[in-house]
């Protein structure tokens, strides 16, 4: 299996290499940029600006560097040649695990540089006082804005670290989504693009049924919404609804269309 995951893993390395290095570059640029529009608390606020944008393109980000592969293995007939070698689940893992591997890294290196640039390298923002409630007028403290509000305050660095963490399996999600449908789909396009028009459909539709707490770019980035709405449940929604629609489009080729991975 090891040998297996290497080999594949020298398929994509180059891609994966640049996806990564491109994503930090951007959010470290915004990082050092966007927040001088702002009126700023704290040094970290600056990087929530700046990943932002991402929040919506990171389905582009981590898909295209890794899903492509068995696309044209399946094409050219090259799935056919590994069956004397090598067991289907075995060669199907290996590559899974490689998708996800390679969309946790993008998303995990970009993300948690990109903090340690807003923390160390930016220069330090001038606090802002705050912002006040509207019927109380008593201050709305930051922490009370953040999921994990005092570890944002107080250990910064270890929230940047878990946030990062939590985004880069969000990532492999939606990776095991173009990961899926290059299993099924005869289209790149649609390969490479269908977990980031998902992640659209799902914004929209959660948005029009009035419970955006429960979409996955909520999840990926939580201060999108009103803090009040962010619960645990909020948080684990949307990614639990796209391994529902991963498992949907399994069974639907599988057992219903009964499209063939190894077709001859």
């Amino acid at each position: 299996m090891y040998s297996l995951i290497k080999l594949e893993w020298k398929k994509v390395k180059k891609p994966v290499f640049l996806a990564a290095i491109l994503a930090t570059i951007f959010i470290g640029v915004m990082t050092c940029t966007l927040y001088k529009n702002y009126s700023l608390q704290v040094d970290l606020e600056a990087w929530e600006i700046a990943t932002e944008f991402i929040s919506m393109l990171f389905p582009l980000i981590v898909v295209i560097p890794s899903c492509w592969t068995i696309y044209y293995e399946r094409k050219n007939k090259f799935l056919l040649y590994t069956l004397p070698r090598v067991s289907k689940k075995k060669y199907l893992l290996s590559k899974w695990i490689v998708v996800a591997l390679s969309s946790a890294t993008i998303m995990f290196v970009s993300m948690f540089i990109g903090a340690l640039i807003a923390l160390y390298i930016k220069p330090e923002i001038v606090p802002y006082i705050g912002t006040y409630d509207m019927v109380t007028n008593e201050p709305i403290l930051i922490q009370d804005r953040h999921i994990l509000g005092n570890l944002f305050i107080n250990q910064p660095l270890m929230y940047s670290f878990l946030i990062s963490i939590w985004r880069s399996l969000i990532a492999i999600i939606i990776a095991t989504m173009g990961f899926v449908l290059s299993l099924y789909i005869d289209n790149i396009f649609i390969i490479l693009t269908g977990p980031f028009i998902y992640t659209i459909l799902e914004n929209f539709i959660l948005s029009v049924l009035r419970v955006p707490q429960y979409r996955l770019v909520t999840s990926f980035d939580p201060t999108i919404v009103d803090e009040k709405m962010i619960t645990v449940f909020s948080m684990i929604a949307g990614p639990m609804i796209a391994i529902l629609f991963i498992g949907l489009i399994v069974v639907f080729n599988s057992k219903i269309k009964k499209t063939l991975i190894y077709k001859v």
